[in-house]
Parts: structure tokens; C-alpha cells; sequence
């Protein structure tokens, strides 16, 4: 009995291994590092309106396919990087690739008054996902 369990296990990697060979590895990859930024605006605890813009930069090893924005846990908005952020280039010239595009500007919205939680996730181009920023923000109006 034991000799076929590792036998079937055998064949098992044996197989996993032939499917994955050549295969791009994507959030598997042990090579690829996270992408990072930051939530410019709004500030924490701030007060805006109930249309508002939230804005601010990730970088990558590789690229940063997208930004998501997340209001109260549910997606609010999907952006590429589209601002030129020199500052960042600046900063972190290893991860700027021959370009300053690396900054982000979103248009979303609350469904009510009150406290609520923006929070903003960057994706590599493996889709490698990290958080970037969380702010809480009271709305003023509806």
C-alpha cells in the first residue's frame, strides 16, 4: 500500500512539474517583489464631499498594471498609472524604469454621509497584488 501512495505522489509532481515547465510563474514567481506606494490624497481624517478624488503612487520591479480603489470594502474604481511623479523617480531610481509615469488619480464616490475607509491596491504585472494606503475620510454630504 505505502509503495503505491509514493507512486501516485510521484507521478503527481511528476506531472505538476511538466505542466509548469516553461510556464510564466505570475504571483508564484519568487523573483518578482511586491509593488509598493502610497495615498497622497485625501489626507486621514479629512473631510470631503461625497464625489471626491483620492490620488497617489506605486512602483515596481517590473510595472504596476493597476491601481484599485476600494470604498468600504468594495471596489470603487480601476486606474493605470497616469501622472508623471518625478518626486518618486527621484527617490526610488531603481524601480523607475526610464519613466516617471508613476503616479495615480481616481474619481470616486460615497453612497452616504459619514466616516468611511478608502483604501488603495497596487497590481504588478505578474498580478501580484499589495496594499498601498488606507485613509478614513468623513463625507459631507450626499
Amino acid at each position: 500500500m505505502r509503495s503505491a501512495c509514493v507512486a501516485t505522489l510521484a507521478a503527481a509532481l511528476t506531472l505538476a512539474l511538466a505542466c509548469n515547465r516553461g510556464a510564466p510563474q505570475g504571483v508564484l514567481d519568487p523573483e518578482n517583489e511586491l509593488p509598493f506606494g502610497n495615498v497622497d490624497t485625501p489626507v486621514a481624517q479629512s473631510q470631503t464631499v461625497s464625489q471626491t478624488s483620492v490620488a497617489g503612487w506605486a512602483m515596481d520591479d517590473r510595472e504596476v498594471r493597476e491601481v484599485r480603489v476600494y470604498v468600504d470594502g468594495r471596489l470603487a474604481e480601476v486606474t493605470p498609472l497616469n501622472t508623471d511623479r518625478p518626486d518618486v523617480s527621484k527617490i526610488f531610481p531603481q524601480y523607475a524604469h526610464a519613466s516617471h509615469r508613476h503616479g495615480w488619480t481616481a474619481s470616486i464616490a460615497f453612497e452616504a454621509p459619514g466616516p468611511h475607509t478608502i483604501l488603495a491596491q497596487a497590481v504588478d504585472s505578474n498580478g501580484a497584488t499589495r496594499d498601498i494606503g488606507s485613509v478614513a475620510v468623513v463625507s459631507l454630504d450626499k
